[in-house]
């Protein structure tokens, strides 16, 4: 799954993260230069700590990031990241609340303090209220982002929003919107950039899924379908535009702390005893998360999507990776 702006790395509670340690110093060189992490190796003989060089923040210079669900939590985690490393970047949400969701939207202001923010860290950036419902609107602003900026290199595929309850409890207009934003939705995304990248003979795809799409709960049954549904069709995209050097990959957070997950609307369903996100976190990392965490910051997510779209992984398509406080690790192989 995916607070209304961007939080830092540092998790509300430190002791709930535990940090895993390597003796291999290339090892946690590598790892923090695929996740855009500066690494630090200790000298056991002297005890000195010695920063490890960071990846350079320019890997991304003249490149352009369009980014759904951009204005707020795991979307603008993303483009704050890619920002930082010099690509430009199109923020596309509705930024405005829908009847059938049970819970606040992003708003205007959310968006346009995004935009700023962004812009602040040396970039240009767009941002666009547009709902990814609407073909229309997104190819119109896939055109403009290409007249802007002359290419679009990067398409996130974040936008989304959740259900929780008993399935036939579910109003069918609720069930429809799920359906449409998150699985209807992200086809027409890709629809719109599809032509830009077969042209350019290059991009990189990254398709937000959940850990729920990869194995079911009785809760958000609507919304596990549309997650695995999305695996699906980045597998698919993948295969379609291998030829034309597009990679298209699927990512599959587990808990995180956003708004869609820390609301009054979730908490209640979850835990009407005790509707408090850090009660909520508590608990998953008690139940049923193997590292003793609690949930991800977005920019923990975030960091995984830039390596998806850096040179760690060009040659990599048709993946579906888990960021999940290791419950894939109970996954059949």
């Amino acid at each position: 799954m995916s607070r209304d702006q961007h939080h830092s790395s540092a998790p509300s509670n430190p002791t709930r993260r535990k940090l895993l340690s390597t003796g291999a110093i290339g090892v946690a060189a590598a790892t923090a230069a695929a996740l855009g992490t500066p690494a630090a190796a200790q000298d056991n003989s002297t005890g000195v700590t010695a920063q490890l060089s960071p990846e350079p923040t320019s890997e991304f210079t003249g490149q352009c990031a369009f980014i759904t669900g951009g204005a707020r939590g795991i979307g603008y985690a993303c483009a704050e990241e890619l920002a930082k490393a010099g690509a430009n970047i199109v923020l596309y949400d509705i930024a405005g609340n829908i009847d059938t969701v049970n819970y606040p939207m992003a708003t205007e202001q959310n968006l346009a303090t995004a935009k700023s923010n962004i812009e602040a860290l040396g970039v240009k950036c767009i941002a666009i209220k547009g709902d990814v419902r609407d073909s229309t609107k997104l190819k119109e602003s896939v055109a403009r982002t290409v007249r802007e900026f002359g290419r679009l290199d990067i398409l996130v595929v974040n936008a989304g929003v959740t259900q929780v309850g008993v399935l036939d409890e579910f109003p069918d207009e609720e069930v429809q919107t799920v359906i449409d934003i998150n699985l209807t939705g992200a086809v027409k995304t890709t629809q719109a950039a599809l032509p830009i990248m077969r042209r350019q003979n290059a991009g990189r795809i990254v398709m937000i899924s959940s850990i729920l799409g990869r194995l079911g709960d009785e809760n958000f049954s609507v919304y596990s379908s549309t997650k695995w549904g999305l695996i699906g069709f980045a597998k698919s995209t993948a295969l379609a535009m291998a030829k034309h050097n597009v990679t298209c990959n699927a990512l599959c957070p587990g808990w995180v702390r956003t708004t869609l997950a820390d609301n009054d609307y979730m908490l209640n369903a979850i835990s009407p005893e005790n509707p408090n996100f850090d009660a909520v976190e508590a608990a998953a990392e008690e139940s049923y998360h193997p590292l003793l965490m609690g949930a991800y910051e977005p920019v923990d997510i975030a960091r995984v999507v830039k390596m998806f779209c850096g040179q760690a992984t060009a040659m990599i398509t048709g993946e579906v990776f888990d960021i999940a406080q290791g419950q894939n690790a109970r996954f059949n192989a």
